[in-house]
């Protein structure tokens, strides 16, 4: 079988950015960063003017490496539309991303969670038994902050406006919500997400057995 190459080499439109992804680095401009040293990314797109009455588009994709060194992909529509250029950019650079990192990023989260190691996620932990969220307990001036394990089996999670929400079945007080846009590696715990809920992935977890 040919193996397909994934490669990227793009100036974006408006900002005029020169964009290369490989499997050994990534470069915007005159920055760049190994693949192997990424440690987060986070992306989206966003309506411009307003939800009701939007006049462009804005796209954006943040990639983390060692040391705190970011590159920072940025460009514009004019327009709102379905497949757009800019469409087309964003998801030709968005192939790259997920072929030589995004993948890697997945593969690192599961070994965590098969080695009963902790992940974190924006301020939410995550280990094979579940997800440790915050809420709160008792009412007005007794108020307290709790912190508890909610196991696998009695969690749910959905999508909406770019932000995704892990609820606990069974206390809806206990959540967490984590934003695509603006929380380091919330995209590649939505993608894992998807990847437990199938085969009984989190239910082999809860059990200490490797996935």
């Amino acid at each position: 079988m040919t193996a397909h190459n994934f490669d990227v080499d793009i100036t974006t439109p408006s900002t005029k950015q020169q964009v290369k992804i490989n499997k050994d680095s990534i470069s915007v401009d005159n920055q760049q960063i190994n693949c192997a040293d990424v440690k987060a990314v986070r992306y989206g797109v966003s309506l411009l003017g307003g939800a009701k009455n939007p006049n462009g588009k804005e796209y954006i994709i943040d990639i983390l490496g060692d040391n705190g060194k970011t590159l920072n992909i940025r460009f514009k529509s004019d327009k709102v539309g379905d497949l757009l250029e800019e469409d087309h950019t964003y998801y030709y650079i968005m192939s790259g991303l997920w072929q030589y990192v995004k993948k890697q990023l997945i593969n690192h989260f599961i070994e965590e969670l098969n080695n009963k190691k902790e992940i974190t996620i924006a301020d939410t932990h995550i280990n094979n038994q579940g997800f440790v969220m915050k809420y709160n307990s008792g009412f007005l001036f007794w108020k307290k902050q709790k912190t508890e394990l909610v196991p696998w089996n009695n969690l749910k999670y959905y999508l909406s406006k770019g932000v995704l929400h892990v609820e606990s079945i069974s206390e809806s007080k206990k959540q967490a919500t984590f934003s695509l846009h603006n929380d380091w590696n919330a995209v590649v715990l939505n993608t894992m997400m998807h990847y437990l809920w199938q085969d009984q992935r989190k239910e082999k977890l809860a059990k200490g057995q490797a996935i």
